[in-house]
């Protein structure tokens, strides 16, 4: 810790429940299925499966058991291909060595050098 610049340390995990009720509790977005800032699409799938379990509360008039399972049922195949999305990409936002990451980074410290920038400003900015 005494040679480094920085000690920011941070770790991402993905929520993958078997379920996302029991009894009358509900988990809802990421306390239910968080599919990792890798895979996004979090708030759409929050918002969504909000709106999904009222639907379905709805159709099923006070039956609380069934609304849920509908629900559940409804949303997991979507939920469960954004989750698989967010392991399949993980390597693109957090390389897992030092090679792959200075590679990611590659095209951005191309893009910083002199000629690359002036190229890329008379190739796409209209003037």
């Amino acid at each position: 810790m005494a040679r480094t610049d920085s000690v920011y340390f941070d770790t991402i995990s993905q929520v993958v429940a078997p379920t996302w009720s029991h009894g009358r509790v509900v988990l809802l977005g990421d306390a239910a299925w968080c599919v990792t800032l890798f895979a996004g699409y979090g708030s759409a799938l929050a918002v969504g499966g909000a709106d999904r379990l009222g639907t379905e509360l709805e159709r099923h008039d006070g039956d609380i058991g069934a609304a849920l399972a509908a629900w559940e049922r409804a949303l997991r195949p979507e939920v469960e291909a954004k989750q698989r999305l967010g392991r399949r990409v993980k390597g693109v936002y957090a390389p897992a060595n030092p090679l792959l990451l200075w590679l990611t980074q590659l095209p951005l410290r191309l893009a910083a050098l002199p000629p690359v920038r002036r190229y890329m400003t008379r190739r796409f900015i209209k003037g």
